[in-house]
C-alpha cells in the first residue's frame, strides 16, 4: 500500500485543454477569481504546454477587469518581452492601452501607441492604434504635447500621422494658421503617406475659411526663457487661454483663430513678433505678455499700432501711459488701493479709518492710494502708522491705533510679506485691541490665524483671485478643462481662461476691426470669471476686485466688487 500511494501521483497526466475550456468557461460565467487561479496554474506547467500564451491574454484580461492595472502593465511588458512573435501579442499591446486609458494616463497610452505603431507591419493593427493614438491625443493632449515626438520619429512613416494630429489639436486650440502649416507639411514631404488625402481636404477647407480673413486674436507669452527652460507659469496660462478658444469655437459657427509666439525673454524676440503681428490684417488683438518687462518692451514695439493689446497678470502701475490700446486685466496695485478705498467707503459706510503698513515692498503704495481715495471720497484717516517688516514688533504702532480705538472703525493694513500677517494678529490680541481689520491679497497666505482667531474673524481683504470650489459651474468646467487638456485647473490657467473669455466676448456680435475692439472694450462691458470679473472703461484698468473675509477658517468670497470712476 505504501509503494502503490508513493507511485499513484508519478501516474498522473494534466490535461491542459480541459483545464483551458474549464477556465474559460468560468470566465465566462464572470467567476474572474476561480478563472484567474485556474488560469494561472496551467501558464505555469512548461512541458508540452501549448496553453501558455493563451492563458497568460486570459490573465491579463481578468487582471485588467479586477483594475490591476499596475500588474496588467508589468506582466504584459514581460510577455512581449518573451513572445515577440506571439498571435496574442498585438491583443496583449491593445490590453496594455486600454489599462492606461483607464486610470487616465493618456500621455503613457499615446506615447506606447506610437512605439506599436512605428514597430508594427500589420495594416489592420496599425489603423486599431492609430484610432487609438488620435482619439487620446484630440481629446486629451495639447499640440505641444504631440509636436513633442516630431524629432523622435523624424525619419518614420509615423512623422505625417504626429503631423496630422497636431493639425487637428492646433484647429481644436483656434490656431488655424500652424494648423494649416502642418497639412501643408504632409502635402510637401509625404505625399504618398496615408494621412496625405485628410491633410489635403483640411487644407483646402481651412485656407477658405483663411481667405474670408476670419479675425485672428495674437498671443505673445515667455513660454521659455533664453535658454531654452520652460516657464511653467506662462504655460499654464497658455492652457487656459486655448481651451477658451477650444471653447468657442465648438460653439460658434464665426470661429475665432489663434497665433501663438514664445517671446523667450528676449527683447529681439518680442519687437519681430510683434512686426508680424502688426502686418497681419486678421490679427485684430493680442493676449499676453504676462511679465511686466515682457510688456513693456511689448508696448515699445507696438507704439505706433492700432492693436489692442491685454495682459492677464502684468501689474505695474506706469504700463497702461506706455500705450493708449494698452489694457490690464489684473489690476494694478495702486488702483487695489483705489478700488478697495470704495467698497470700504460705499458698502460697509466706513468713514474713520487708520492705516498700517510696513515701509519695504509695495506695501507703502498700496497705503498711499488708499490713502487719496479715502479721502478723496471724505473718509478721514486718523492715525498713520509704519513698520519694519519682518521686525515682529509691532507694539508701539499698536498702542498707538489702540489710543485712538473709539475715533476709528476698522485698520487697513496692506503688508508685502506674509509673515507680517503673524506679527500684526499676535500685536492686536495681545494689546486687546479688537476691531475690524482690512488688507490685501497676501494675507491669503498669513499664519497665526487660529492663535488669534478673535482678530482673525475681523479680517476683510482685496484679491485679484478667488476661486470657489464648490461653485456647479467652475466644477463643470474644471472636469471639462481636465478631460481636454488632461491638467488641473490652477489660478494661472484661469489667469488665461478669463482673459481669453472676455476678448472673444467682446470680438462676438461686432464686426472685428482693431477699432470696433476698442471701442467695445471701452464701453465698459462685464465678463463674468471663476478667478475674477473682467470689466473696463477709459482707464484701461480692469475694475473688478474680489472681496474676501476670514472666517472661522474658511476664506470666504463677500463679493466681485466694480469700482466707479
Amino acid at each position: 500500500m505504501i509503494f502503490g500511494l508513493i507511485g499513484y501521483p508519478q501516474n498522473l497526466t494534466v490535461d491542459n485543454d480541459k483545464d483551458f475550456n474549464r477556465a474559460v468557461g468560468l470566465y465566462n460565467a464572470n467567476k474572474y477569481s476561480d478563472a484567474l487561479s485556474l488560469f494561472q496554474k496551467i501558464a505555469k506547467r512548461t512541458e508540452n504546454n501549448s496553453k501558455i500564451t493563451p492563458s497568460s491574454f486570459f490573465i491579463y484580461k481578468i487582471l485588467d477587469v479586477q483594475k490591476k492595472y499596475s500588474e496588467v502593465e508589468k506582466q504584459s511588458k514581460s510577455f512581449l518581452l518573451s513572445y515577440p512573435q506571439s498571435k496574442y501579442s498585438n491583443e496583449i499591446k491593445i490590453l496594455l492601452l486600454k489599462s492606461f486609458i483607464d486610470r487616465e494616463d493618456y500621455q503613457k497610452a499615446f506615447k506606447y501607441s506610437l512605439e506599436y505603431l512605428d514597430g508594427s507591419s500589420s495594416i489592420v493593427f496599425n489603423k486599431e492604434l492609430k484610432s487609438n493614438a488620435e482619439k487620446i491625443s484630440t481629446n486629451y493632449l495639447s499640440s505641444s504635447e504631440v509636436e513633442m515626438y516630431f524629432e523622435q520619429y523624424l525619419n518614420s512613416t509615423s512623422k505625417s500621422f504626429l503631423l496630422l494630429l497636431s493639425g487637428k489639436i492646433l484647429l481644436r486650440e483656434g490656431d488655424i494658421l500652424n494648423a494649416l502649416k502642418r497639412f501643408s507639411e504632409i502635402i510637401t514631404k509625404h505625399p504618398s503617406s496615408d494621412e496625405y488625402v485628410e491633410a489635403l481636404d483640411l487644407k483646402k477647407q481651412y485656407s477658405n475659411q483663411s481667405e474670408n480673413e476670419f479675425p485672428v486674436v495674437g498671443v505673445i507669452l515667455s513660454l521659455t526663457d533664453q535658454n531654452g527652460r520652460e516657464i511653467e507659469s506662462a504655460s499654464e496660462i497658455l492652457e487656459g487661454i486655448k481651451y477658451a478658444f477650444h471653447e468657442y469655437n465648438t460653439a460658434h459657427n464665426e470661429k475665432v483663430g489663434i497665433s501663438i509666439k514664445d517671446l523667450q525673454r528676449d527683447k529681439s524676440k518680442v519687437e519681430s513678433v510683434l512686426s508680424e503681428l502688426i502686418a497681419d490684417n486678421n490679427t485684430r488683438c493680442i493676449i499676453g505678455p504676462v511679465f511686466s518687462d515682457d510688456v513693456r518692451s511689448s508696448l515699445e514695439a507696438i507704439s505706433s499700432s492700432n492693436l489692442c493689446l491685454i495682459s492677464p497678470t502684468a501689474t505695474d502701475d506706469d504700463l497702461i501711459s506706455l500705450y493708449n490700446n494698452f489694457y490690464q486685466a489684473n489690476p494694478s496695485l495702486s488702483t487695489r488701493g483705489k478700488i478697495f478705498a470704495q467698497y470700504l467707503y460705499f458698502v460697509e459706510n466706513k468713514r474713520k479709518l487708520a492705516v498700517l503698513n510696513a515701509i519695504e515692498g509695495y506695501s507703502p503704495l498700496l497705503a498711499a492710494s488708499f490713502t487719496n481715495e479715502f479721502e478723496k471720497l471724505g473718509g478721514k484717516i486718523i492715525a498713520k502708522e509704519t513698520y519694519k517688516s519682518k521686525s515682529y514688533s509691532l507694539s508701539d504702532q499698536i498702542n498707538r491705533i489702540l489710543s485712538v480705538a473709539n475715533s476709528i472703525e476698522g485698520i487697513y493694513a496692506p503688508i508685502s510679506d506674509s509673515k507680517d500677517a503673524t506679527a500684526i494678529l499676535s500685536q492686536m490680541v495681545q494689546s486687546g485691541l479688537n476691531m475690524d481689520l482690512y488688507g490685501n491679497q497676501d494675507w491669503f497666505l498669513g499664519k497665526g490665524f487660529e492663535s488669534s482667531s478673535t482678530s482673525a474673524n475681523k479680517l476683510t481683504f482685496e484679491s485679484d483671485y478667488f476661486i470657489d470650489f464648490n461653485d456647479p459651474d467652475f466644477k463643470s468646467f474644471s472636469s471639462s478643462f481636465k478631460k481636454i487638456t488632461g491638467k488641473e485647473t490652477n489660478r494661472n490657467v484661469l489667469y488665461g481662461y478669463d482673459s481669453a473669455k472676455y476678448l472673444l466676448t467682446v470680438i462676438r456680435n461686432i464686426d472685428p476691426t482693431r477699432r470696433n475692439i476698442k471701442n467695445k472694450i471701452e464701453s465698459g462691458i462685464n465678463v463674468t470669471g471663476f478667478h475674477n470679473n473682467i470689466s473696463f472703461d477709459y482707464d484701461r484698468i480692469n475694475k473688478y476686485l474680489n472681496i474676501v473675509r476670514f472666517d472661522d477658517g474658511v476664506f470666504n468670497l463677500v463679493e466681485k466688487f466694480r469700482s466707479g470712476k
